[in-house]
């Protein structure tokens, strides 16, 4: 027998028929063999174990190529938001925790301005007023510590906290 015979014999097939046998297209096979994913035995041939072997490589790491296309889909996806984000922030439909425990202080100092004042508006009586400061000093800090508590929520999420009066049931 010519060697060549042997060869055909040791399990080389023509591309044509490894294009058949893979359900590709032959010019497909021939790019897989540019790119050695197949090894080419001589002009036109390959072994059949090879274009199996090969073509099985190849969609692994076509799997591979996807896993990193799905990472960079979810790039795409994170920078997306964070234009979103950006976008909302600008139109106001967010507003960063500092400027709104800005309002908070803001709106703590007016309280505090106003009950300040409010026993000498109320009485001249000493003894009335230095009770009307302790009550009014009592509220101010109830009225800091939800406020705290309330900065605090917006910094790490969960569960907004209760005032503790009755209507929070």
């Amino acid at each position: 027998m010519a060697p060549k015979q042997e060869a055909d014999k040791a399990g080389t097939i023509p591309i044509a028929q490894a294009a058949r046998l893979l359900m590709i297209s032959e010019e497909r096979v021939r790019q897989l063999c540019k790119m050695d994913y197949i090894p080419r035995i001589a002009r036109g041939k390959v072994t059949l174990v090879g274009a199996v072997q090969g073509y099985i490589r190849f969609l692994k790491d076509e799997e591979r190529r996807s896993s990193k296309s799905a990472t960079a889909t979810r790039m795409q996806d994170a920078k997306a938001t964070e234009i979103d984000l950006r976008i909302r922030e600008r139109l106001r439909q967010l507003v960063p925790i500092e400027d709104a425990q800005a309002a908070f202080d803001i709106v703590l100092g007016k309280v505090r301005e106003e009950f300040d004042g409010m026993p000498a508006r109320t009485t001249r009586d000493m003894e009335l007023r230095r009770k009307l400061e302790a009550e009014v000093n009592d509220s101010l800090k109830r009225i800091a510590k939800a406020i705290a508590a309330s900065a605090e929520f917006f910094e790490k999420g969960g569960e907004l906290p209760s005032t503790g009066s009755p209507d929070d049931t």
